[in-house]
């Protein structure tokens, strides 16, 4: 009776299993719509609680810091919430302050250099044959009257259409902040609450499981982030260090690039180096290509030396599932999926890793 029932139940899994499956494969669309759906309206939510957790790295930093200077225990958490937001404002002001003249100085320099370039073009062109003069002036007064009033409109319905989607992306970031306030200022009230639902609801193995990941997955993500909050600083330095040594412009800029973007694994690098190169192009070609020369080396520095120390061991992901967390993240959710799913795979594998070996602790001898 009992082996009878232990077949049913496996029996029971197996066309489980298979008719989920199959209701995957075909209404995949739909399945992938509706949870776009959901995380569009969830977006804010979503948001504030991964800047919550990015936040509350350092709130627990400053917290410490001032109880040990004997502030009122009333005052610690408000002052430590104001020293965040302080600190987010100082970054956002620090990034735009770099890193928007240099786009605008960059720009000019671009426009220069394709003002001086379009003439030398052109009487080249001329003097080839290719294209007699009276072309040259046809297209260009082509390009003058009719192709650039008609960008130049496009241009402005582009904008207005946009405008909607901008005021509802403003929305979105404020209520984030809000919402990411909201819960570091009652995180022990929610981790209260959620207990409590968990020992009503669930039986106790499965709660205390639960709260074993949840407490796997804090500790992934306060080891990883603070990891990857020392290392920006180090490479940013470095890289600013290594580009005024050579001589190369945009210092600033391409070192604020290289620390925002290590935060995402092995693809970050290489996109502050070629955004940094092509500002860079725009002065002079061999400073770009001396760049990349240049911030390959500090790149090499921090791989082997500076990253293994730093971070070392707090995530436990092996580079290859690293990669693939940043590509799939990348897919799903852009920048931010790049960022949170290399702890998100590292708690999956640290768990899935526990479980392979107590299941093989469970085979072994005694």
């Amino acid at each position: 009776m009992k082996n009878l029932m232990e077949k049913n139940k496996v029996l029971f899994v197996a066309i489980a299993f298979a008719a989920i499956s199959l209701a995957l494969v075909l209404y995949i669309a739909n399945i992938w719509q509706g949870f776009h759906y959901l995380m569009g309206v969830f977006s804010p939510i979503i948001i504030g609680a991964g800047l919550a957790f990015v936040f509350n790295v350092p709130m627990k930093k400053l917290e410490g810091q001032l109880r040990a200077w004997k502030v009122k225990p009333g005052l610690q958490r408000p002052l430590a919430m104001l020293l965040v937001l302080l600190l987010l404002c100082l970054i956002f002001a620090g990034v735009v302050a770099i890193i928007v003249p240099t786009l605008a100085t960059s720009v000019n320099s671009l426009t220069h250099t394709v003002q001086a370039a379009v003439p030398q073009l052109g009487s080249w062109l001329a003097a080839t044959g290719l294209v007699n003069r009276d072309q040259l002036q046809d297209i260009s007064k082509y390009l003058t009257d009719s192709e650039m009033l008609n960008k130049g409109a496009q241009l402005l319905g582009n904008l207005t259409g946009n405008l909607g989607g901008l005021v509802g992306n403003v929305f979105t970031v404020m209520m984030a902040l809000f919402l990411m306030f909201a819960m570091l200022g009652s995180k022990e009230h929610l981790a209260s609450s959620t207990n409590r639902i968990l020992a009503v609801t669930l039986p106790k193995k499965v709660g205390d499981r639960l709260r074993y990941v949840g407490s796997v997955m804090v500790e992934t993500y306060d080891g990883f982030l603070m990891g990857q909050l020392i290392e920006a600083f180090i490479i940013g330095f470095l890289v600013f260090a290594a580009y005024s040594l050579a001589g190369l412009p945009f210092a600033s800029m391409t070192a604020v690039l290289a620390g925002v973007l290590s935060f995402i694994p092995y693809i970050g690098p290489f996109t502050a180096c070629g955004l940094g190169a092509i500002f860079i192009f725009t002065i002079s070609p061999w400073q770009a290509l001396l760049s990349i020369v240049v911030f390959q080396l500090v790149q090499l520095v921090e791989g082997n030396l500076i990253y293994p120390r730093v971070v070392g061991s707090q995530v436990g992901l092996p580079s290859l599932f690293t990669l693939a967390a940043a590509l799939i993240g990348g897919n799903l959710f852009g920048l931010v999926g790049m960022i949170f799913f290399t702890p998100i795979f590292a708690v999956i594998y640290r768990l899935v890793k526990e479980a392979v070996e107590a299941r093989e602790a469970s085979f072994s001898p005694k």
